[in-house]
């Protein structure tokens, strides 16, 4: 008897700590920053995005839009929910044939990730968030 109380007490210990929940259920990040030179020479893939591909990508639009005042180098991030975020890997995939490749958007080119597998990101304030935000480079935000 004892031990099945302190099975439920570990279990309710974990659940209230967020262990019970579903690794499908991770944000997914939405990264755009604009392309440098040297990879809008070098990429097999230039991909322009229409104005109706963006209407249905609301969240892309949105970092699209940003980076375009974002200081080079900088990645503009947001977080979307899976299904948000599937769906847009898998249109760009089918437009271009790959998801990470130079984009065009209003006159100038970009590099788009969308990062969906076991990564999730916070922001610095520790929750989740659907609104744009500009991040440092990868190597300075560890």
């Amino acid at each position: 008897m004892r031990r099945r109380t302190v099975l439920a007490a570990v279990a309710a210990l974990a659940a209230g700590s967020g262990c019970s929940r579903v690794v499908g259920d991770d944000p997914v990040e939405v990264r755009v920053r604009r392309a440098s030179e040297a990879a809008v020479e070098n990429a097999d893939v230039h991909c322009p995005l229409s104005a109706t591909f963006l209407e249905a990508h609301p969240a892309l639009e949105r970092v699209l839009s940003s980076a375009t005042t974002a200081p080079d180098g900088e990645w503009v991030v947001t977080d979307v929910d899976r299904e948000t975020g599937e769906a847009l890997r898998a249109d760009l995939r089918e437009r271009c044939g790959q998801v990470d490749a130079i984009y065009r958007y209003d006159g100038d080119e970009y590099r788009v990730r969308v990062l969906v597998d076991g990564h999730t990101v916070q922001n610095r304030n520790g929750s989740a968030s659907s609104e744009a935000i500009r991040r440092g480079r990868p190597q300075e935000r560890t």
